[in-house]
């Protein structure tokens, strides 16, 4: 589990005035133990066991809520189909996208900060933040 992640997530919640209910620590909880993006059924499934009664309406509005709050980044597929992952304090990364089976690789190198500077210059917008998702094949879908 990415504990990190997790008080991050909890503390970032209680601030903005959020109650810590049973459902939003659960789907905390999950996303911070997973290493492979989930979509909101694989949350839906993976909570189930502990709250059985959750419906996935609840599901829905709080991956949302995390969402609207920045703890979460939702990783878009194919066919508007969302993956989504809990954001960990310190931890800029980008990811890799196989157009072909939905696999998920995240990689670190970033160089965006150099070009930062000429978009700002250009644009006159002041860059706070950015997110980069690539889109292809990968090894195994292109010998496929």
């Amino acid at each position: 589990m990415n504990k990190d992640a997790n008080k991050a997530a909890q503390k970032e919640l209680k601030s903005k005035g959020y109650k810590l209910t049973g459902p939003r620590v659960a789907i905390i909880n999950y996303l911070a133990e997973s290493h492979n993006h989930p979509d909101m059924r694989q949350i839906f499934a993976g909570i189930r066991a502990e709250y059985p009664g959750i419906g996935m309406a609840t599901v829905y509005r709080t991956l949302d809520l995390l969402l609207e709050l920045d703890i979460l980044r939702a990783i878009s597929l194919k066919k508007n189909q969302l993956r989504y992952e809990l954001k960990k304090p310190g931890d800029h990364h980008h990811h890799l996208v196989c157009t072909g089976c939905s696999q998920i690789i995240e990689f670190g190198s970033c160089n965006f900060k150099h070009i930062s500077r000429q978009i700002e210059t250009v644009t006159r917008y002041n860059i706070e933040d950015h997110t980069l998702e690539a889109y292809g094949l990968c090894p195994q879908c292109q010998a496929g």
